[in-house]
């Protein structure tokens, strides 16, 4: 198995040339051989010149007729990928080193044909990299209760699968968001395995942004559409966990405030994590400029060990942010028919 293991990490993208090459660039860096697949979703934005340079290195760039969102490009990447496996990433998120090679040597264990491999994640937040609680996987639970009742992440960054398991079970285009857990669920159901790895594979990017497509009033709704169509058969601490960890966040981020008390109310019936219903509770109470500096005087106060992982996490991400700044600018000037360098 392991001198066939050929790997194609599809990228879906719209409007961003920085976050993307920065995202390519630590995948090459991690190693050349990988294919890398970028899915463009009808951009607005004029991205001739990055694409040129990037197909220039070998990544291959798709482009989408029309616009039809995240879900149906990370399909069409799957359609077209030529690698034995397949991992996904997000244009604004960060390959962490080492992390080809240790999908590669997992699937050469025998009996990981039909598994799903969900590596670890860190979390890049207006400049500070954090580790978040990832729960162990408990044999028998389903992949819902991990998601919800647990607060496990299965993120789309983080999958890597067999490409023929991937083809077989494509993202719901239709959806706008949940895309990732209602894979996850669906891949779940229908008896493929899942891995939960410790070990950090990918920075995703999670500072608070107002142009986040998984933000404001209508994917709130949309959200709560889709957790109505799905949860028939969740158990009452997995309902109670998507109003925990999906619902308040959505109401409250969208302004609606009195809705994500409700729903943060609802969340308690029954409880699953009391200690995040107090976090989101005193967040939404002292609105989160007041909760950010309670919470930076509280590291002040109780300052957390030294953690190398996150130092050398930092130093990545600073390192991929400016070498993609200098990407765009050396592909912006090759574009107008100046000299430049690739650093």
């Amino acid at each position: 198995m392991s001198g066939e293991f050929h790997l194609s990490v599809v990228i879906p993208n719209r409007n961003r040339a920085h976050s993307l090459a920065r995202a390519v660039l630590s995948v090459r860096d991690d190693d050349a051989g990988a294919e890398i697949i970028v899915v463009d979703d009808c951009s607005d934005e004029d991205l001739s010149a990055e694409y040129a340079r990037l197909q220039a290195m070998g990544v291959r760039v798709l482009r989408q007729d029309s616009r039809r969102r995240g879900g149906a490009a990370r399909n069409r990447g799957v359609r077209e990928a030529g690698g034995t496996h397949v991992s996904f990433l997000d244009s604004d998120d960060v390959w962490l080193p080492g992390r080809h090679d240790h999908i590669r040597r997992f699937y050469a264990a025998p009996g990981r044909d039909r598994t799903v491999l969900v590596s670890g994640a860190l979390l890049h937040i207006d400049g500070d990299i954090r580790r978040p609680h990832q729960p162990d996987w408990r044999p028998g639970r389903s992949l819902v209760e991990y998601c919800y009742r647990d607060g496990g992440r299965v993120q789309t960054s983080m999958l890597s699968l067999p490409a023929g398991i991937a083809r077989a079970h494509p993202f719901d285009e239709d959806l706008r968001v949940n895309q990732d857990t209602d894979l996850a669920m669906r891949m779940d159901r229908a008896g493929i395995a899942f891995h939960i790895d410790p070990e950090p594979g990918v920075i995703k990017e999670e500072s608070p942004r107002p142009d986040r497509l998984t933000t404001g009033a209508e994917t709130a709704d949309l959200s709560f559409a889709w957790y109505r169509r799905e949860s028939g058969d969740w158990s009452p601490a997995a309902r109670s966990g998507y109003f925990l960890q999906d619902r308040v966040w959505r109401l409250a981020d969208s302004g609606r405030r009195p809705a994500a008390f409700a729903a943060l109310a609802r969340s308690l019936v029954p409880p699953v994590s009391p200690r995040e219903t107090a976090r989101r509770a005193l967040s939404m109470i002292a609105g989160e400029g007041l909760y950010s500096r309670l919470r930076a005087g509280w590291r002040q106060r109780a300052p957390a060990p030294v953690d190398p992982g996150l130092i050398a996490a930092g130093e990545r991400w600073r390192e991929f942010d400016a070498r993609a700044r200098a990407f765009c600018a050396t592909a912006r000037d090759a574009a107008a028919g100046q000299p430049g360098t690739i650093r």
